[in-house]
Formats: structure tokens, C-alpha cells, sequence
């Protein structure tokens, strides 16, 4: 928070004034805190990181007028398009950098770029050439060879700080003293490390010794930070509201408002607040009354100052997040044009795009602690608080304003396991499906107790939950459930369908006056109020005005009252209409319609009517009158890249929330802005003949005026090639880019965002335009950017060769022409003789090699790498809704005796044996594998109970122990089976390892025999 430092005290009615102005200033703050702003205190600030060697270290930031990015570091100076950086180095040529150690960087008010160095003085950049211009230390020049900060002098000239005080380059290149006019002298030893000019031409010039504020033909005048002076100053800023910000080396930061000479120290919220005892790098406004503090240190990050309500957060590095802020030890800070923000550390930097206050991420449920948050089901209650089913268990119940409220878990009545629905019951209470059954909590989710449902086991899954009046909806694996909940007692069973759903896996629920529509894993189905009253919906992949099969995630009727369903790996699809025959007609919405993926998780709409749609590559909104789409993604905000199905709410404010695998995306959709940010388009690279040529010239605006690029006769062949970018910095890889070369193009030609080139090789002959189109990240196309390209003739290409060469061409032409069709037919026939060879010599060598990758040569099986993916990926599906699945672990008994009395070669032939007898023990959808020795495995592709696995594994066992002649001798051996059953939440590695406990536990009973391991599934 801001407070007021120490200062002399004033008169009586000032301090009456004062003291008002203070209670007032409390008053509003406790209100504000009381009502807050929804999601404020919990959302997550995301960033996208560049990691490399020439872009770390960075000291100082500018932006040119072309709209290039220049960051000094302390290993050379650095061009950034977003997409591309070119480093700059120092070197002995008197056009290079003097040094590479970058201490500040500015672009004047004539646009030209200026470096100043550590020990290298000033450099200015040389666009027209690429190359730089050297202004060295001398008596009449440059004082010092340390130029810290550089500010424009509003005359066209220079304030330049450094290691030995003020310098003054005037507009004609000149230096002077006239920093002695602003008393610069009076500064103490050591020089000036920042510099900031205000509007009135006086100038702030902060020292290791204090802040000064130097005035024309007056004193130099020491400010007090909170009543002290001497204080070590690293950072300035001027915010838009004329308040200035006073970054300290020791002290955190000052602030001062506008027209005072008292600065006031920046109180840190919290209960450990550490600012007033950090070192602030670098200062920007991220918005208006939002000021973002670059802390220096391994503990430091980024403090953010929010003026309006007198609170501060800070945003830190954390591990658990690939999107927090690369490192906490920020070296600098800079808000470029379009309002990106930028934090160099000493691996890189890290870049965070700005975002409206439409959309918020919640990462972490409590900041300051661990743990990503994953939302299977999210639930609104009628008290305007968010029930949140967690992947590690138990529910969340969380309030927008003030954040976590409570945890319901084993502690108050819900057992372990992932909870999969929720619903709202007509008195208040809330039930839960979980994968243990259904329970009921109090409204206030202080407790909550099992539901017992007649006819149905209490510990079957409950995948949706869906109320109508005093009629529970409840969808399993074992079909959709309608129970009575009386206003007393226990619920009552009204009805039951399973096979007629046409799928008794049921995903989604949505009742619809009297009838309810139910979701399945492979389509959709309607369940009328009468008995029998159940339609199955045909399927149709192939004809497009059919429902596809496939997932149904969730389910949605839109204020025009056409059901919407998404389809997880089909998209979204609307059933428009019913034909008079009852034939339903469905509308199809998928990637090709502007989808940002396939597999639709969640719809939701608004208050204003629009529907939205969480994916697997973040939203979509769909306006439901024209079926236009918007994908929103990281630009936007969306920071949650995939989620889950059937995982999403409405609040009571309007609120639309989604849970994902790595949080929970809140879109404020009454808040959402379009991205209207017009990037300049500028080139980058021009390579002529394989050579770089400068390419400034071409990025001023001057268009055809601008000098062509000379594709001279030695050029012709390898021609010309350039790279060009728009700098819309949020989301750079979303930018699209088009060219078109006047006079040789018929149409606009596209370039993916990471190549961004256009090539020319072997133009004839003349005068070209070419017109470069770049758009921002939702793909408004900028002004087109003209190169001229001038194409030179050959000796040849003039009128009397082309005359002479005719000639000649009609006098050999008639005898070559039958030759050369005869070279090139037979040269053809060789050719595609030599592709077909080397094709089908090339599948040979494909096939070899994915043998020997995945084969195991002896046996003929699968190996244990090809085992090992094909466990990890079922157990995958499993815990995404998938079949569960049983392992086998099959052992051979004392096969080592074999090896050793009858040789290698026998326990070869026994080896290759077991598998073709495990092979036709099992079924073809089943999966055996050879993990290595005597060691095989068998995955089966369903679950299966103990009286279904014992006619399985009694067949292994019959077939491994049948006497397999070898020469003279006859091997006889047997084998230990060890099975597990997949359980929900077993990771692969603990899968395998009970399997193997229960093929331990078989060899201990004597082998020959098989054992199911505990905690598998009994029935299914």
C-alpha cells in the first residue's frame, strides 16, 4: 500500500485536511476489500519464456519506430522481431559496436537508435547501412566512457548520464556543457546511473547518493525518499497520471505525486512484505494505475502496484508452472507499443502479453502455496459459490471474491477418488457423483453422507448428475437413473434404462421439460416421460447432416430451444431441426469451421446468448446466429490449454467458468475486447545472391520510392530471398503472412508465421513491386509493405541477340528436336526404374528398422519398449473414461536348468515356443510381449473377474506346459502368472508392480499356477 513518508508538521487545518482525507482514503479501502473484484485475488499471471544465449543477460530495452525490439545485454545489443533476433557484437572496424557490454539503449525523437556502454562510450545505430557510429571520450566530447542512461533534450539533442555525470549532445552532433546550467556539477562523484526529463524541460538524475531534480540556471535539489536522503536510485518512471516512481538499489520504491517534492515509500501487501528492503530494476505501466516493479534477487520477481485500490501482489518463478516468470532475479523491464510487457533475467526473457479483464486463469486455489490446480467437474451454487470436483479428490468450494471457502473430503463424508458430477438439489442440499457412488452435502458443504439408491450398487460410478423438479437425473455405466427425492426419506427409483440408450455409458445429462437428453461414449439418445419411451439417435459419420458418433462431452439447449452437443473428437454439433418422419438433422462445427481442436469438452452459453466451447486447444465462442466461431488462446489469455469433459459453469454473475487439466479459465464475456492492434510490417533479411544486403531503406515508408533491389545477371540464378515480420509481439506464431511480386504473380502467396519469406530465382527480365501483408494475431491484415525489385537483362535478352539466337534456333531446332525427344523418353524409362528400386528399397529398410525396434527378433513378440507405451497409453484412456484392462505377468519356472543341461539353442527353441503357445492362448485383441529372458506379458483388453481370468490363464498355463521335443530330448516346463486388474488412479508403474507381487505370490505357492492381486476388480 502507499503511505505518506515522515515529513515536518504542518499547520493545524492542513493536518485537519489530511487526516480526512486519510480516514476517507481507509474507509474506501475496507469497502473495497469487502466487495473486491471477482477472481482478483486468485488469478494467475502467465508468461511465455525465450531462452537463448544472445538474448540473456539483458540490461535495457527500447523500441524503434519501425517497431523492432532492441535489447542491450552484457554480451552485445540484440534485434527482436518476435520471431527472429540478430545480435550485434563489438569488434575493431570503426563501424562496429565499441563494446559489447550494453548498459542503456534510446531512440531519440528523430528515430534514430543510440547505445551507451559500459566502458565503450556512445554508439549510434546506422540503419541505411547497418552499422554503427562510434562517439568516443575526449576533452571537447564525451566525459566519461560509462554512459549509463540517455533522455531526448526536446531541441533534437541529447542528456546523456554517465560514470563522470551529465553530457549534452546537441541536434547538429555536437557536444556541450550545458548540463553546468542545470548545476550537474553540484551532482556527487560517482555519476549518474538514471535519468528521466520532464515535460517542463527540468530533469530527475538518480545517483549512487540520491535523487536530484536539476532545473535550468537553478541549484541542483536533493529529494527525500520517506524522510531520507543519500538513498542509492536505479529506476524512474513517469506514469500517466503524472505520478513519479522511484526505483532504489537497497529500499524498494518511491512514489510521488504529481507537483509534490515528497516521495512516498511503496508499502508491500501481505504478511511477509520484503520490498522496503529489495532493489528495484526496472519499473513499467502494465495499465493505468498499475505499475509493475522488476525485483532484483533470487527471492525478488515482479511486484505489482495496484494505485486504485492501495494493494500490491507479487508475481514469483514457481516449478510447477512451465508458463510462470522464467526467473526471479529480473534484470530489467520494458512495455513496448501494443502493451507486451518484458522481464530479462540471466537465462533470457520472459514476455507476458496484455490482457483484458475478460479472461482469468486459476492456477492455484491459495497463493503463496503449490499445486496446480486439475478441475474435472465444476458445479454453480444458488450462493454464487463455485463447487470444484479436484483430480486428487474431495470438492472445492470456492467464493470469486474472497477465494477458497472450504475443502469437503474424507474429513466431513466424501471418500477418496475423483469426483465426476454435481448437481444441485431442490431443497438446497448438493449431490455429488463420485467414483465410489453418489453422496449428499449440506448447502454449505460443511459435510456430506452416502446416498443409498435401490436397485443399484452403492459403489458404482456416478458420471452425470442432472435435476429436474424433485426428479434426480443420474447417468452411469450402467445406464440413466430417474430417482424421486421426496422432501423426507430416501430417494425412490422411478426408472431405469440401459440397453435401449443404445450405449449404457452415459457421459452427459439435460433434462428438457418432461423428457431428458442423455449423452453417451457413442452418441446421443432421448428418454420421454412414458415407459419405453427411449430413442436412440442413428449415428452417421459419413453423411453430414447426420449425428456423428462418437463421445458426447456435454449437452446444451440454446435460448432458440436446438439442443447443442459437443463431441469429443468430432467438435461441436446442433440438431437444427426434427423432419416431419422424425428424422433429426444436425449441423457439424469442426476445425475447418474455425475450431481451435476436434475434441469438444464443455459447452456453456451467456447472457447475451452466445455459446462457448472449451477444447483440447483452448475456447471457442460460436454465435449461435451465423454459426461464426472465435478461438481464444494464449493472446487472449487462455492459458489452460486443454480440458476436461463435461467440466464447466455459469455463475450468478454471468461468469463463465471451465476446468482444465492445469486450472480453471474464468471468461468475463460483457468484458471481452477485440484485438484491433495494427502491427507494422517490416522486413527483416534480404539475401541477394546467398549475400545480406541492408534493408532499412525499405521499412520508412517510402515504398516505390525506395531504391529497387538490383537482381544483376551473375544474381539471376540464385536470385533474391526476403524475410519480413509483423510486429505484433502477443502471439506471433497466430500472424499470418501473404506476398504478391507485381507483374509475375497472379495471386497472393502465403508463408507460414516461422518461415515469413518470400524467394525469387531466375526473373525475367524488367521493373517488379513487391507487396508484403502481414496481420496481428487474429489475422487483420496490415497495410501491404512495397519493395521495388529491378530485374537486369542478359546479353542475351537484348532484341538483336534474340533475333540471332531465332535464327539459329530455326535451323538446328528441326534436327535437335528429334533427338532430344528420343534422350528424354529413354531417360525417363531409367528414372522411374531407379525411384521404383529405391522406393521399394526404402520400405524394406523402414520395416527392418521398425522391427528391430519395437520386435523382439527371437520370439516374433512385441518388446518390453513397445510394452511399456502401449501400458502407459491404456492406462490413459482408463483414467479418461476408457474400458479398464487386466495385465498378465507370465514367468517361465526353473528355465535356467534348461539352458544349462541342454544348451542355448533349446532355451532358444523354448523361448519362441511360449510365444507362439501364448499367442494361441489369447484372443487377437489381446497383446502378448516379451519383456526380456523368460519373462512375457499379455495385456487384455478388457477387464475381467476372477472366474473370467481363470479359464484365460488355465489356457496359458495348459499350453506352456505341453512337452516340446528338441532333437533327442523332450523339454518339459511350466509357468507363474501374476494379474492386476486396472484401478482408478493407478499410474502404470503401480499396475505393474502389483502384477508382479502376484506372480511372486504364484512361484511361492509352488508355481504352475496363476494369483490375482489384491485390490482387483472382483466384478465388473
Amino acid at each position: 500500500m502507499l503511505r505518506s513518508n515522515i515529513q515536518p508538521r504542518p499547520a493545524l487545518p492542513v493536518r485537519l485536511l489530511r487526516g480526512l482525507i486519510l480516514l476517507c482514503s481507509l474507509l474506501c479501502m475496507v469497502a473495497r476489500a469487502d466487495s473486491g473484484e471477482r477472481w482478483d485475488g486468485m488469478s494467475y499471471t502467465a508468461f511465455k519464456r525465450y531462452v537463448h544465449n544472445d538474448i540473456s543477460s539483458g540490461l535495457c530495452f527500447t523500441q524503434d519506430r519501425q517497431g523492432f525490439i532492441w535489447i542491450g545485454t552484457q554480451a552485445g545489443l540484440v534485434r527482436w522481431d518476435g520471431n527472429r533476433h540478430v545480435k550485434y557484437l563489438a569488434d575493431a572496424r570503426d563501424d562496429a559496436l565499441p563494446d559489447s557490454y550494453v548498459m542503456s539503449v534510446h531512440v531519440d525523437s528523430r528515430g534514430r537508435l543510440w547505445a551507451g556502454m559500459n566502458s565503450g562510450g556512445l554508439a549510434r545505430y546506422d540503419a541505411e547501412h547497418d552499422n554503427f557510429v562510434r562517439y568516443r571520450t575526449s576533452p571537447t566530447g564525451l566525459r566519461d566512457a560509462r554512459v549509463a542512461a540517455m533522455t531526448d533534450d526536446g531541441a533534437g539533442g541529447l542528456w546523456i548520464a554517465t560514470g563522470s555525470g551529465l553530457d549534452h549532445l546537441t541536434a547538429d552532433g555536437q557536444f556541450s556543457r550545458l548540463g553546468d546550467a542545470y548545476d550537474a556539477a553540484a551532482l556527487p562523484a560517482g555519476g549518474i546511473d538514471t535519468l528521466l526529463r520532464d515535460a517542463d524541460g527540468s530533469l530527475w538524475a538518480g545517483t549512487r547518493r540520491g535523487l536530484f531534480h536539476l532545473r535550468h540556471q537553478q541549484p541542483a535539489r536533493q529529494i527525500a525518499l520517506g524522510g531520507k536522503s543519500g538513498m542509492p536510485i536505479s529506476a524512474l518512471l513517469r506514469d500517466s497520471a503524472g505520478r513519479l516512481w522511484i526505483g532504489s538499489r537497497t529500499s524498494g520504491a518511491f512514489v510521488m505525486a504529481p507537483g509534490d517534492m515528497a516521495a512516498a515509500p511503496v508499502q508491500e501487501s501481505g504478511a511477509q512484505p520484503a520490498l522496503q528492503r529489495e532493489r528495484v530494476s526496472g519499473m513499467v505501466e502494465a495499465a493505468p494505475g498499475e505499475i509493475w516493479l522488476g525485483i532484483n534477487g533470487s527471492n525478488g520477481g515482479i511486484v505489482v502496484v495496484d494505485v486504485r485500490h492501495n494493494s500490491t501482489r507479487r508475481i514469483r518463478h514457481r516449478d510447477d508452472a512451465t508458463d510462470s516468470l522464467a526467473d526471479n532475479d529480473v534484470m530489467a523491464m520494458f512495455r513496448e507499443r501494443s502493451g507486451v510487457i518484458y522481464a530479462s533475467d540471466m537465462a533470457g526473457i520472459s514476455q507476458h502479453a496484455p490482457q483484458p479483464r475478460a479472461i482469468a486463469t486459476i492456477r492455484y486455489l491459495q497463493p503463496g502455496q503449490g499445486g496446480v490446480i486439475s478441475v474435472p467437474s465444476a458445479m454453480a451454487a444458488a450462493d454464487g459459490r463455485l463447487w470444484l470436483g479436484m483430480i486428487n479428490g474431495g470438492v472445492a468450494i470456492v467464493d470469486p471474491q474472497h477465494g477458497l471457502v472450504r475443502r469437503l473430503g474424507p474429513a466431513n463424508g466424501l471418500p477418496q477418488g475423483r469426483v465426476l458430477a454435481t448437481a444441485t438439489g431442490p431443497d438446497g442440499e448438493v449431490y455429488i457423483g463420485t467414483q465410489n457412488g453418489l453422496f449428499r452435502a449440506t448447502a454449505d458443504g460443511s459435510r456430506a453422507q452416502r446416498v443409498a439408491l435401490p436397485q443399484r450398487r452403492e459403489e458404482d460410478e456416478v458420471w452425470a448428475l442432472a435435476v429436474s423438479g424433485r426428479t434426480l437425473w443420474l447417468g452411469g455405466l450402467d445406464g440413466v437413473w430417474a430417482l424421486a427425492l421426496p422432501p423426507a426419506g430416501a430417494p425412490r427409483l422411478l426408472r431405469h434404462e440401459d440397453k435401449r440408450l443404445g450405449d449404457p455409458r452415459v457421459t452427459a445429462l439435460l433434462p428438457v421439460g418432461d423428457a431428458v437428453w442423455v449423452g453417451t461414449r457413442t452418441g446421443l439418445a432421448r428418454v420421454g416421460p412414458g415407459a419405453g419411451q427411449v430413442e436412440a439417435v442413428p449415428a452417421d459419420l459419413a453423411t453430414p447432416d447426420r449425428l456423428p458418433p462418437g463421445y458426447v462431452s456435454s449437452l446444451l439447449m440454446d435460448r432458440e430451444g436446438r439442443l447443442w452437443l459437443s463431441n469429443f473428437g468430432t467438435g461441436i454439433v446442433v440438431l437444427e431441426r426434427t423432419d416431419a418422419d422424425g428424422r433429426r438433422r444436425f449441423r457439424r462445427l469442426g476445425m475447418q469451421q474455425g475450431l481451435p481442436d476436434s475434441g469438444g469438452n464443455k459447452l456453456l452459453q451467456d447472457r447475451d446468448g452466445m455459446i462457448w466451447a472449451s477444447t483440447d486447444a483452448g475456447l471457442a465462442r460460436i454465435d449461435p446466429r451465423n454459426y461464426a466461431i472465435t478461438a481464444l488462446g494464449p493472446g487472449e489469455g487462455v492459458h489452460v490449454p486443454t480440458y476436461w469433459t463435461n467440466s464447466g459453469a455459469v455463475t450468478a454473475s454471468g461468469d463463465l467458468v471451465f476446468g482444465g487439466l492445469s486450472g480453471l479459465t474464468v471468461v468475463r464475456p460483457t468484458a471481452l475486447a477485440p484485438w484491433r492492434y495494427v502491427p507494422p510490417v517490416v522486413v527483416t533479411r534480404i539475401l541477394l545472391n546467398d549475400k545480406d544486403m541492408p534493408f532499412a531503406a525499405y521499412n520508412q515508408g517510402r515504398g516505390k520510392q525506395a531504391p529497387p533491389i538490383i537482381v544483376t545477371t551473375a544474381a539471376r540464378e540464385r536470385g533474391f530471398s526476403l524475410e519480413f515480420a509483423a510486429l505484433d509481439y502477443t502471439a506471433p506464431e497466430r500472424n499470418r503472412y501473404t506476398y504478391l511480386l507485381k507483374g509475375f504473380d497472379s495471386n497472393w502467396v502465403s508463408t507460414e508465421a516461422s518461415l515469413r519469406r518470400a524467394s525469387y530465382n531466375n526473373l525475367p527480365p524488367g521493373d517488379y513491386l513487391l507487396q508484403l501483408r502481414g496481420s496481428n494475431r487474429n489475422g487483420d491484415w496490415a497495410p501491404p509493405l512495397e519493395v521495388p525489385v529491378r530485374v537486369l537483362p542478359a546479353w542475351h535478352q537484348h532484341v538483336l541477340a534474340r533475333a540471332a539466337m531465332a535464327a539459329l534456333a530455326l535451323l538446328l531446332g528441326a534436327g535437335l528436336l528429334h533427338a532430344r525427344t528420343t534422350y528424354l523418353r529413354r531417360r525417363q524409362r531409367e528414372l522411374e526404374a531407379m525411384v521404383e528400386a529405391r522406393t521399394a528399397e526404402l520400405r524394406a529398410t523402414q520395416a527392418q528398422l521398425e522391427t528391430l525396434a519395437y520386435g523382439d527378433p527371437l520370439t516374433g513378440l512385441a518388446n518390453r519398449r513397445l510394452f511399456n507405451d502401449e501400458l502407459r497409453h491404456m492406462v490413459a484412456q482408463a483414467e479418461r473414461g476408457g474400458e479398464p484392462f487386466t495385465l498378465l505377468l507370465i514367468d517361465l519356472d526353473r528355465f535356467k536348468p534348461v539352458n544349462d543341461t541342454l544348451g542355448h539353442d533349446a532355451g532358444d527353441a523354448l523361448l519362441a515356443a511360449t510365444a507362439e503357445r501364448l499367442r494361441a492362448a489369447v484372443r487377437e485383441a489381446d497383446r502378448p510381449f516379451r519383456l526380456g529372458g523368460d519373462e512375457f506379458a499379455v495385456l487384455l483388453s478388457q477387464a475381467a473377474d476372477r472366474a473370467t481370468l481363470e479359464p484365460v490363464c488355465a489356457r496359458i498355463l495348459a499350453n506352456v506346459a505341453a512337452p516340446l521335443p528338441h532333437g533327442a530330448a523332450v523339454i518339459e516346463i511350466s509357468a507363474s502368472i501374476g494379474a492386476a486388474v486396472y484401478c482408478a488412479g493407478n499410474s502404470h508403474e503401480q499396475l505393474y508392480k502389483r502384477a508382479d507381487v502376484a506372480l511372486y505370490d504364484a512361484k511361492a505357492a509352488g508355481r504352475n499356477t496363476w494369483r490375482l492381486a489384491a485390490g482387483g476388480m472382483e466384478t465388473l
